[in-house]
């Protein structure tokens, strides 16, 4: 591991001692549904320190559940860590913020995540399964909404990415509507979170992901599993890494860690080892690619010579 260079394409910080959040979704509540956890506090030396023996020279941080009343507000708190001591020995990193593109105040809140320099996209998560609420992130199937794709369109208008968190099943319908808008680059979370494993629904899960593939402006994101994949372990999760490669391409694939969300299912070091582990078969110009310059490129970050 002490060779590879990494960018950790999906984390989270938070800190709830100061900041406003809504209740995460990390985790399955009593009553079955993803409504229920209050936020732990997790800052850039608490991932510094789970990263530790990792050469980590970046990393994207995506929206985690602040207050859907203020989602700009994240942004300009990140904005502030960044220019903070705090960061020393913390690598680079962007910023994908969140926005419900079903409100009708949503342009505003594009163009006040925009504003600061460090975003890069905004991030809906969109995980819906009708009788499933231990499955569903979000409250309703909002690609039925005509606002939402209206304001799904906008994103263009600022130069913003979509991160994409959604299920195999939804995204033949969202590759409908981001065929229309090509100049909105979209990178998919999580693999799309393979959670039926049944013959059918692995089948289900990749003409899915191929429906996405498709599309040049679409990437994807290899973390997340042990959400949806019981027993995470290098061989539970092996063929869903190999398969996603194989639809996307070595150069639209990144790895990330998804911390502290992943925590429960091992340390950090191990989830990058897994990684490791799982692509030693492909080229070494092909590794460097999906552990580093791939969400280099795709998430534009700074040139270290820019400023």
């Amino acid at each position: 591991m002490a060779e590879l260079t990494i960018v950790d394409a999906h984390v989270h910080w938070r800190d709830p001692a100061t900041n406003p959040y809504e209740l995460l979704s990390d985790s399955v509540s009593e009553d079955g549904g993803r409504n229920g956890s209050p936020a732990d506090i997790y800052l850039p030396i608490d991932f510094r320190e789970d990263a530790a023996g990792l050469k980590l020279v970046g990393a994207v941080h995506i929206e985690a559940e602040w207050d859907h009343g203020d989602p700009v507000g994240e942004t300009r708190w990140l904005h502030e860590i960044a220019r903070s001591e705090t960061m020393e020995h913390v690598p680079p990193f962007v910023v994908v913020g969140h926005a419900d593109l079903s409100r009708s105040d949503a342009p505003d809140i594009l163009a006040g995540h925009a504003a600061y320099p460090l975003t890069r996209g905004i991030r809906h998560m969109l995980n819906f399964l009708e009788g499933r609420p231990d499955l569903c992130w979000s409250d309703r199937e909002y690609l039925d909404d005509p606002l939402w794709r209206e304001n799904y369109g906008r994103l263009a208008d600022h130069g913003l990415h979509f991160d994409l968190m959604c299920f195999a099943h939804q995204l033949p319908a969202f590759a409908a509507l981001a065929e229309r808008h090509p100049n909105i680059p979209v990178h998919l979370e999580h693999a799309a979170l393979p959670w039926d494993h049944t013959l059918d629904g692995r089948r289900r899960w990749r003409e899915g992901m191929g429906a996405l593939a498709a599309l040049p402006h679409a990437d994807v994101k290899i973390s997340g599993l042990g959400n949806t994949v019981p027993g995470w372990s290098v061989d539970a999760i092996c063929d869903y890494v190999l398969e996603t490669i194989d639809l996307f391409g070595t150069d639209r694939v990144s790895f990330a860690s998804n911390f502290p969300t992943d925590k429960p299912f091992g340390s950090m070091v191990a989830h990058w080892r897994a990684y490791d582990r799982i692509t030693r078969d492909f080229s070494t110009i092909e590794r460097e690619a999906m552990f580093c310059n791939n969400a280099l490129r795709s998430y534009r970050f700074p040139s270290p010579d820019a400023g």
